[in-house]
């Protein structure tokens, strides 16, 4: 999905409008539906069994599409608005007619509004993304109140539409006060407000609402990946495994085993018809032992024995630990040598930075904010964004910026892409090998570096929301458990 400002998707709005393409009430219908559809087949949603509705309702046509989305669910819908829904504007006002016959009320103040034990859903509809200045008292007190229930309710799960009330479309100011949304709707396009640093915050994972009725310019400097993204498409009929992409990795070290072994096994699960893994003697029967049976493992004495080709794409680094000076020289040789797409991550990344190595132009560089920081000093005083256009100036590569909203830019493609898969469940050691994994073996069947790193961030940032409603929605989902659902998202 594009990243454009409010007032492009605005007058996108008014002249589709305008043209008879479609009136302001058929309009709304449309995002309703599409916001159904797609909670409907959102893993985390799905899991849930939404008991309660609770809609925050203001004035305009925010509210509507708020209020419209509640009238779906068959269950009690609670209204808490600013105004009478007399005032309400006329599309608004339509679709809580919707709402005439099924149970609702005014929800009353804090502290009786946190009854019940069951699965609740709350929905900011209080205000849209073209609001500017302070939010006023009424609506900063409903903001505070919806706040209080997710963070006391342990069952909620709070929805926004189009953008957290009170949080900048197109800067990402908080305006005094702004809602913290588990699940934000960018409706039509992501404004660039919700993807600046600390936004992630209030804005929780993005659902993309894409409206097909609505034309947008092609031009954008920037987008968010969705669902497509983690498709890799059909295979020949005739595909066998030397064409399905060969991967070449070395990784492990003693202590670091579980690195080695998460990247080998992601690289399976992705689909590469070979994996082989380099590592060294000592800890080869560990691995090999360890690792799936698909997985070729080859003890080495030397990194300098590892074959710069016969692979398609080639990872260096997931838990090499710290390799002596001329080990350190030998994978530098290997990561310079090799012509296919070279993950480099995790160890590989700090002798990179250690030794100040040449970074090749098909290198796909997987750096979290403090390897970042190592390799270029200079992301410690500049924004996520600015870090990566100016690290790319000075070593053009593939560069996947690890972190709640990745940032995955290459100088050859024709945007920044933002991943808007995934959550903080992913909070914990062994991500980044899966990942590296992933777009190796995505890399290997397809030789685009930067659509490989694009769709591995997806695609893994959805197998562990898979993962973690498959388990009940436990605040941390481990590695091994993303490696287990990629099949699932990994639509071929």
């Amino acid at each position: 999905m594009r990243v454009l400002p409010c007032s492009v998707i605005r007058e996108a709005e008014q002249a589709c409008i305008a043209s008879g393409r479609a009136t302001s009430d058929q309009l709304m219908d449309a995002v309703i539906e599409r916001m159904w559809y797609a909670l409907q087949h959102d893993p985390e949603f799905a899991a849930r069994k939404i008991e309660r509705v609770t809609v925050y309702a203001g004035k305009g046509n925010n509210a509507g599409d708020a209020i419209g989305l509640a009238a779906r669910f068959n269950c009690r819908v609670q209204l808490r608005a600013v105004c009478d829904p007399a005032d309400f504007s006329p599309e608004t006002r339509r679709q809580y007619e919707k709402l005439q016959n099924r149970p609702h009320q005014q929800y009353p103040p804090m502290p009786a509004v946190l009854q019940g034990k069951g699965c609740s859903l709350i929905i900011d509809g209080l205000l849209g993304s073209g609001v500017k200045g302070q939010l006023r008292p009424e609506y900063a007190e409903l903001v505070e109140e919806m706040n209080s229930i997710r963070r006391y309710e342990p069952n909620s799960m709070l929805l926004s539409i189009d953008i957290p009330t009170g949080l900048q479309a197109d800067t990402g100011e908080v305006l005094g006060c702004a809602v913290q949304a588990d699940v934000t709707a960018a409706i039509g396009c992501v404004k660039p407000g919700m993807l600046a640093d600390g936004a992630e915050d209030y804005v929780g994972r993005l659902l993309c609402i894409p409206l097909p009725i609505v034309s947008l310019p092609d031009a954008s400097e920037a987008e968010v990946t969705d669902p497509l993204d983690a498709q890799v498409g059909r295979r020949a009929y005739s595909c066998f495994k030397n064409k399905a992409g060969r991967v070449n990795i070395v990784a492990g070290s003693k202590g670091y085993i579980g690195a080695a072994q998460l990247c080998a096994d992601a690289a399976v699960a992705a689909g590469a018809g070979l994996v082989a893994l380099y590592c060294k003697e000592d800890i080869y029967p560990i691995l090999a032992a360890r690792v799936a049976p698909e997985v070729m493992v080859h003890p080495v004495a030397s990194y300098a024995e590892v074959p710069a080709d016969g692979a398609q794409a080639l990872v260096i680094g997931p838990g090499i630990g710290r390799p002596s000076v001329a080990e350190a020289e030998s994978l530098h040789r290997l990561l310079n040598t090799f012509t296919g797409p070279v993950v480099l991550d995790a160890d590989g990344l700090n002798l990179a930075a250690k030794y100040h190595w040449r970074i090749p132009e098909n290198a796909i560089l997987t750096p979290h904010p403090g390897e970042m920081r190592r390799l270029f000093p200079q992301a410690a005083s500049l924004s996520r964004l600015d870090t990566v256009r100016q690290f790319l100036q000075r070593t053009p590569c593939t560069l996947l910026y690890k972190g709640a909203r990745s940032i995955i830019a290459s100088p050859a493609a024709p945007f920044v892409a933002y991943n808007s898969s995934g959550g903080p469940y992913m909070a914990n050691g062994g991500q980044g090998d899966v990942l590296s994994g992933v777009i190796a073996a995505l890399a290997a069947q397809w030789g685009s570096a930067y659509s490989a790193a694009r769709s591995a961030a997806y695609a893994c940032g959805l197998a562990a929301t898979h993962a973690r409603a498959a388990a009940s929605n436990p605040p941390a989902t481990p590695a091994s458990s993303v490696i287990r659902h990629l099949p699932t998202v990994l639509k071929g």
